[in-house]
């Protein structure tokens, strides 16, 4: 597969490699061969509704669906991308209709990417860093905490709001997020001593610079993953985060693990 286009410290998935692999007969092809066998695993040369479950399920995943079993809007799509295969029949599906929905579905994708493309940063920390170190830190955290002064007398609460307040251009990944709270803000938060009022703007600054110092060792040691879209960089448009396995890459790929052939 085709290395994704570079934004600045971001990949950009726009559809193209997609694209590129359902539009190169020999590729998709040898890629169809390699899903199907891999699917097949009574080697009838027919894809069963059981056998089908694994595709499905890749599929609602690099879509952003929970699992099957979740909700039953999810479960509608999951069941809705099943009849595609099976032309709402429950017979088995043969390698040529096979190829036909996924071509269908993958071109569906590459256009929905095309549209809205997906940025992927790894966040180790240096951008959090700099923002921290950097002439901006004050005058935006200023402005955050004339706005959150109010909102809680607990320190830490406030550092917490804060932290929300910034978005990914900042380093910092979406802190609503459970992981991210609990693997690498809540570990820093517990590295001080915050739990008393807040007494002025300044001590604010200070606690959450030492806050914020302790989130850029905590990614150091745990990069993650954000994913989100290209048209809307304020972080409103975060679809996924995922830990430093890497694992966004793995699932939006799952479906595409081999290489184009020239």
């Amino acid at each position: 597969m085709e290395n994704q286009k570079r934004n600045g410290g971001g990949e950009v998935l726009d559809g193209s490699n997609i694209m590129e692999l359902v539009g190169n007969e020999q590729g998709f092809n040898k890629f169809v061969d390699h899903k199907f066998h891999e699917l097949d695993k009574d080697r009838d040369g027919k894809l069963s509704l059981k056998e089908l479950e694994p595709a499905v399920a890749d599929i609602g995943a690099a879509l952003g669906l929970p699992a099957q079993g979740t909700t039953p809007d999810s479960d509608h799509i999951y069941y809705q991308v099943l009849n595609e295969f099976t032309h709402g029949k429950q017979e088995k599906v043969s390698k040529s209709e096979f190829k036909e929905v996924l071509s269908d579905i993958l071109l569906g994708m590459a256009a929905g990417l095309k549209r809205d493309p997906i940025v992927i940063l790894r966040m180790d920390g240096e951008d959090l860093l700099e923002f921290v170190n950097g002439p901006s830190y004050y005058t935006e955290m200023t402005s955050i905490f004339s706005q959150i002064q109010n909102s809680s007398t607990s320190l830490r609460e406030l550092v917490i709001e804060a932290f929300g307040r910034l978005n990914v251009d900042r380093g910092i990944p979406p802190t609503s997020d459970s992981w991210v709270f609990n693997n690498i803000v809540d570990p820093a938060l517990l590295s001080q001593a915050l739990n008393r009022p807040v007494s002025d703007q300044e001590t604010f600054l200070e606690e959450f610079k030492k806050v914020a110092l302790s989130v850029v060792n905590c990614l150091k040691e745990k990069p993650v993953i954000v994913a989100h879209s290209e048209n809307t960089f304020d972080g409103s448009g975060v679809k996924r985060l995922l830990s430093n396995k890497f694992e966004l890459e793995k699932v939006l790929f799952s479906f595409l693990p081999l290489p184009l052939s020239s």
